[in-house]
């Protein structure tokens, strides 16, 4: 008996297919949109932890040439007192233990002759009086013509410590001696107070080595002194370079870096932060991004379906139409069905609207991409953006530079929970009375910037001169008096160089805080 193969009924028709290629449609669209928020995000925090790092290693290593040049100036002094009387040992006594004690810069001071012999000594526990000084750091300071730092070095007595010298120069201009002051590296000492003092609580430290990789300073004391080993960071440091950069550590975890040269001893400071703290917040930012989107999506979902019903119908009445067709009946029910060409493009514009609703996310991630998060204020991305625009629409334009003074000491003192208070408390004041027109930017860590599009010189000094005197008026949420220094330039068309007007602003901005801060410089 012949076998016959049994015809399954077909349970998939065109409204199924259609309301699965839109349904599908949708939801790769919505996980491309959270992809590409989960890629912004994550660039973006990156770069403002880049970029804070960075600005906290050239605060500490400006901060670090200071404490030298003071040390120097100090042992200048010293030096002019003594430079009469070395044969005065009172005197001379009384002048080494001024400069142990007057601060806490130096561990140790000595004071020799010419010929190295010790002339004095403080603290007393040193017992070098009378010695001839034999080290080839105390020989090379002997030598130096002028001041001097010494590379880092382990004494005699065992301490790791870095040596600087002041010349004694008598009036005639003869070499009389000279005066050595220790800094130690593994013991207490203001250099350690200095770099050791920060309030990040999430991983993040910083360290500090020489020119020949040393570590000089390091939150775990036993490694001071070891030869860094292959660290990004410190290659660019031999290099003489500053920069920030994502790196691997010495433990293997991702680091994101900022590292910074002291001019007076050529050291670098690197700053690092554990790139999983620096990207701990995205899991938040995400959610945010889908209780906004994800309303949006299902009744775009909706609509979309309620579409493809709509377009579906007409082609279902063809397939029964077809279905149902006899010859000789059925020629007037096929024409008057739409042609299938029709019913395509139907469908290709309901896709469409379905993927239409996503453009309001798109423009919402550019938005937050030229956005500085703390503030609400443009970043550095929007103001450069804003610059180009009326430079090549020739707009003439005024640009106001600004900072927060002694912002530094309001961090080291109160933490930076009340410095991010202190921003955007600023940039709420920035807000205040300004144009559509005008843009207000966070460039920096404390740096602002107002762009002033069509306004006068004169017009912007008194938007400024408004602004410095509402902050001094305003109180600072850590109840501090907040004041403000601030620099104005103006591009007046095509002949100005747009560079050198933001020099000029900026130059300003540090002629204010030269000229004691709080005030408005233009001119």
């Amino acid at each position: 008996m012949k076998s016959v193969r049994r015809r399954w009924p077909l349970v998939v028709n065109l409204r199924h297919l259609i309301i699965a290629l839109t349904t599908s449609s949708a939801v790769v669209s919505l996980l491309a949109t959270f992809y590409a928020s989960y890629k912004v995000q994550r660039q973006q925090l990156i770069a403002q932890s880049l970029e804070s790092n960075l600005a906290y290693a050239n605060k500490l290593a400006s901060s670090t040439d200071d404490y030298f040049k003071g040390v120097l100036q100090q042992m200048a002094y010293a030096a002019s007192q003594v430079a009469p009387a070395l044969n005065d040992t009172r005197r001379v006594d009384a002048e080494a233990r001024r400069l142990h004690l007057q601060t806490d810069s130096l561990n140790s001071v000595v004071i020799a002759d010419s010929a190295g012999r010790v002339l004095a000594d403080s603290p007393p526990q040193l017992n070098l009086r009378g010695s001839l000084l034999h080290t080839p750091q105390a020989t090379q300071a002997l030598e130096a013509a002028g001041p001097r730092v010494s590379a880092p070095y382990l004494a005699p007595s065992g301490n790791m410590l870095v040596l600087v010298s002041q010349p004694i120069v008598a009036a005639d201009g003869a070499r009389k001696g000279v005066i050595l002051g220790a800094i130690y590296l593994r013991q207490q000492s203001a250099l350690n107070k200095l770099l050791g003092t920060h309030y990040y609580h999430d991983g993040s430290y910083l360290y500090v080595v020489d020119r020949e990789r040393r570590i000089l300073y390091h939150p775990e004391t036993q490694r001071v002194g070891s030869v860094m080993g292959i660290n990004p960071a410190a290659d660019r440091i031999v290099q003489g370079v500053s920069g920030s950069e994502v790196l691997v550590n010495s433990r293997g975890v991702e680091m994101v870096a900022g590292y910074s040269i002291v001019p007076t001893t050529g050291w670098g400071i690197v700053v690092q932060r554990p790139l999983s703290a620096t990207l701990a917040p995205i899991g938040a930012l995400m959610r945010q991004v889908m209780e906004w989107t994800l309303p949006l999506a299902a009744v775009a979902l909706l609509l979309v379906w309620a579409f493809a019903l709509k377009i579906a119908s007409p082609l279902h009445a063809l397939a029964a139409t077809a279905a149902s067709y006899r010859p000789g009946e059925s020629d007037a029910r096929l024409r008057s069905i739409s042609s299938w060409y029709l019913e395509a493009a139907q469908l290709k514009k309901a896709m469409l609207r379905g993927l239409g609703v996503f453009d309001g996310n798109l423009r919402r991630l550019q938005k937050d991409a030229a956005t500085d998060p703390l503030t609400g204020l443009g970043n550095r991305r929007q103001f450069d953006f804003s610059l180009a625009v009326l430079t090549e629409g020739e707009t003439p334009f005024c640009v106001v530079l600004l900072d927060i003074d002694f912002f530094k000491q309001v961090n080291d003192r109160f933490g930076h929970n009340a410095g991010d208070a202190h921003l955007r408390q600023l940039a709420g004041l920035m807000a205040e009375g300004l144009r559509p027109e005008d843009l207000a930017c966070r460039i920096g860590g404390e740096e602002f910037a107002l762009l002033l599009p069509g306004t006068a010189l004169t017009e912007a000094v008194a938007i400024a001169e408004s602004l410095r005197r509402r902050a001094a008026e305003s109180a600072a949420p850590d109840g501090q008096a907040g004041t403000l220094s601030l620099g104005v330039a103006e591009w007046q068309g095509p002949d100005d160089d747009v560079e050198a007007v933001l020099r000029t602003a900026d130059e300003r901005l540090y002629a204010a805080k030269a000229q004691g801060r709080n005030r408005v410089v233009f001119g």
